[in-house]
């Protein structure tokens, strides 16, 4: 059965779901190949195999490649499978035909997608986004739509091949230093059944342009005629005092499981001022109702001066968190200076001792302290020596994933450019780590679907892939 060609205008509006590029084409021949892309493939990829042309192969550009493919689909770039339509003799031919197109350019070598080997499994990195400028945070919608932000002051919907824009972002979104447009968050309420879009970024001054804070927004998820915009946007929280400088911003967003919001706030490089002080936002984590409102059962709700969203306290730039899907913890890892990297588990009230203990240095090698551990704060659940730029934080759940890697922490790394996994044993202790896509680029996010997809941002490629596990044979 042929394929309405509704279904796959997707493909067409951004090329092909293996494919981005230009235009090429050939005369076609009547050979079954040529005749199966004509009924099935010509009016989303071009005569002749156009799209095939001259482009580079986000899925792998081998006969393998094609097949797989070709058989069993791949809904995230819009493309069906034709497994159930077409025998192996007809998916050969058009497979052979679709090469013989492509291998008219010149340039043509066909190439493998790229796969990473581990002790126990095989992964296969799929670009599914490219032509970013800086990626930044991601979250699913409840549609199983792909959000993804642009440092630069862009949030993209991206669905079944199709990349769009979201209108309606606030104008006070200032790009400099580390700072612009940073995580996103899709939340619905379970009681109006209203979809709403969350957004942390580093907000301007109103009437300073040389100072800066954390901000955090919502808007309305309004949805009509494929155009996708916030409505009804408001500030929810500003992390005050605004600062002159540019850095250290935090701004990861996450829902636990007692329906709040979570906020991280980095100290914005005023470590001797923000992070050890309750009557200061920066360097701390926030905790607020979905509308911004202050939960009743906040610890420093009732502590005269103190600032009564913080959650927890003494915290550098936490650039990590996610909800453990068993315990309902928020766990969340934080940039140290030259070593000292953490990952955290959130105790309500709790203070994670920056700067008074650490087991970084200054950049220049000098002592911030010599204590690791001082009473009435934390100990970190984990710690890296040196440094990682750790950055982007989740776990693996469900899925194809096999049971060796389920509970394993994945963590990017911007300066050593690879994803981390993490292995923890029962007690929650790090038994073993293990670098995956080496030399893919800066990771900036990880983030896990419902049905186990991981996806990764990596920040200077300008990609998003998502890993595929396949087991050894």
């Amino acid at each position: 059965m042929r394929y309405p060609a509704v279904l796959l205008i997707p493909i067409a509006v951004v090329g092909i779901s293996f494919f981005i590029g230009s235009d090429t084409q050939s005369d076609q021949t009547e050979e079954p190949g040529a005749v199966l892309y004509a009924e099935f493939c010509q009016d989303c990829h071009g005569t002749n195999g156009r799209d095939f042309v001259g482009r580079t192969w986000k899925l792998g550009s081998r006969k393998k490649d094609l097949l797989r493919v070709m058989e069993e689909g791949y809904p995230l770039l819009g493309m069906p499978g034709y497994g159930a339509t077409m025998g192996p003799e007809e998916l050969d031919s058009l497979a052979e035909y679709v090469l013989q197109q492509a291998q008219k350019e010149k340039r043509f070598y066909p190439t493998a997608p790229r796969t990473e080997e581990t002790s126990d499994l095989t992964i296969r990195a799929d670009v599914i986004m490219d032509g970013l400028e800086t990626p930044w945070g991601m979250d699913l919608t409840d549609q199983g739509g792909l959000l993804v932000t642009e440092r630069e002051g862009r949030l993209w919907h991206f669905q079944e091949g199709v990349q769009r824009v979201v209108k309606g972002l606030p104008d006070d979104i200032i790009v400099k230093g580390q700072g612009g447009l940073m995580d996103v968050a899709f939340w619905t309420d379970n009681k109006t059944l209203e979809s709403w879009v969350y957004l942390s970024y580093s907000k301007l001054h109103p009437d300073n342009d040389r100072l800066s804070a954390t901000g955090l927004i919502r808007g309305r998820w309004e949805v009509a005629d494929s155009t996708f915009r916030l409505a009804d946007v408001e500030t929810l929280f500003i992390a005050t005092p605004y600062e002159k400088t540019h850095h250290h911003y935090g701004s990861r967003i996450a829902f636990g499981p007692d329906g709040m919001l979570y906020l991280t706030c980095g100290e914005r490089g005023h470590r001797d001022t923000h992070p050890q002080s309750l009557e200061s936002r920066p360097g701390k984590v926030h905790r607020l109702h979905p509308d911004g409102t202050i939960p009743a059962d906040n610890p420093f709700l009732n502590i005269p001066g103190a600032e009564p969203s913080i959650w927890t306290w003494g915290h550098r730039n936490p650039q990590g968190m996610f909800v453990h899907p068993t315990t309902g913890e928020i766990w969340t890892h934080e940039h140290g200076p030259k070593g000292g990297d953490e990952i955290n588990i959130l105790r309500k009230g709790a203070n994670y001792g920056w700067p008074s203990i650490t087991f970084g240095r200054n950049y220049s090698g000098t002592i911030i302290t010599r204590d690791t551990a001082m009473t009435g704060m934390e100990q970190p659940l984990y710690y890296w020596l040196p440094s990682i730029g750790a950055c982007g934080l989740d776990i693996i759940d469900g899925g194809q994933w096999p049971k060796a890697w389920q509970g394993n922490l994945l963590a990017g790394s911007l300066s050593f450019e690879y994803l981390e996994r993490l292995v923890l044993d029962q007690d929650q202790k790090v038994i073993h780590r293990e670098n995956l896509l080496e030399d893919i680029g800066r990771v900036r996010d990880i983030c896990t679907g419902p049905n186990g997809d991981v996806f990764v941002a990596i920040e200077g490629a300008g990609t998003v892939v998502r890993l595929i596990p396949l087991p050894k044979l």
